[in-house]
């Protein structure tokens, strides 16, 4: 546990501190260029990676030490590219059920949830009213797939690395359920400066600190899972990835609510994960017993 907690501190203050460094450099205006920040953003989840691998050449551990950086064949790839798909269409419905909310196919919401302005919020609603809903929405899903398996799986990685792999290891030995929450737990706090400047809840940047606590917590579960049943950190890397991809999806499929109300950083996003883990429980009567598979 002393190693877990060393880390966990060790990741946040470097990756807060660069963010304090990205904050003094466009002088407290980070939203001030969105490709500016969209960029800082996507470095930032190297950032768990690049502090696990300083720790194991401190510790002289070879990187492969955790047994978790392998590929192996099974269920958990398949489920890792497909059930972030179902998620974001259960949670759509679920989104839809929500008090002054229904389903409707347009951008503002998406524009609202992602800060978007200017030209690119131009060009979201000119992508939206050239294609049909149907060929758009599938050209979405296509795409967003195909990004999950390899661009987006690459910068997970950088995440992945630290949370399901490195502290993992770390914290071996330690139940299932306590080490998904511990990990979790970190996760969501390690988003605070991005969460306060707006990401995930513009809306709400304070109180989404917590919220972002208990989707990296659900979310969390989900992915430890795959990475115990199948031996490796890259299902959940994938899952990961193509998660980011489709997500947005939810908030292109309906109309009004909030950023605490709906998408899968919501509460129908937590219903929808709650749902998604009590399936699994039910399906694998040993979920929680999940050991790695060497």
């Amino acid at each position: 546990m002393r190693k877990a907690i060393i880390y966990s501190v060790a990741v946040c203050l470097f990756s807060w501190a660069m963010f304090g460094v990205f904050y003094l450099a466009t002088k407290g205006d980070v939203q001030g260029n969105k490709a500016v920040f969209t960029a800082f953003e996507t470095l930032y989840m190297l950032f768990p990676m690049i502090v696990a691998m300083a720790l194991q050449l401190l510790r002289k551990e070879p990187f492969g030490s955790t047994g978790l950086l392998k590929f192996k064949n099974g269920g958990p790839w398949l489920v890792a590219v497909f059930l972030p798909l179902i998620a974001v269409g259960l949670c759509t419905l679920i989104s839809a059920l929500m008090p002054g909310v229904r389903l409707h196919f347009g951008a503002e919401q998406v524009i609202s949830q992602f800060g978007m302005d200017g030209e690119t919020a131009e060009a979201m609603k000119d992508q939206l009213a050239i294609m049909p809903p149907a060929a758009l929405v599938l050209s979405q899903i296509i795409s967003g797939l195909i990004a999950g398996c390899t661009i987006n799986a690459v910068f997970a990685f950088g995440e992945e690395y630290g949370w399901r792999n490195y502290l993992v290891k770390a914290l071996e030995g330690v139940g299932f359920w306590k080490k998904a929450v511990f990990i979790g737990f970190v996760w969501g706090i390690w988003h605070m400066p991005l969460i306060l400047q707006g990401h995930n809840y513009p809306q709400h940047p304070v109180l989404g600190v917590a919220l972002m606590c208990v989707f990296c917590i659900l979310m969390g579960i989900i992915e430890l899972y795959l990475v115990l049943k199948s031996g490796s950190v890259f299902p959940a890397a994938i899952f990961h990835g193509t998660f980011n991809a489709l997500t947005g999806l939810v908030l292109m499929l309906v109309e009004g609510g909030n950023d605490l109300t709906i998408g899968m950083t919501g509460l129908a996003g937590f219903i929808t994960l709650g749902l998604i883990i009590a399936a699994m429980v039910i399906y694998d009567k040993k979920f929680s017993e999940s050991q790695i598979i060497s």
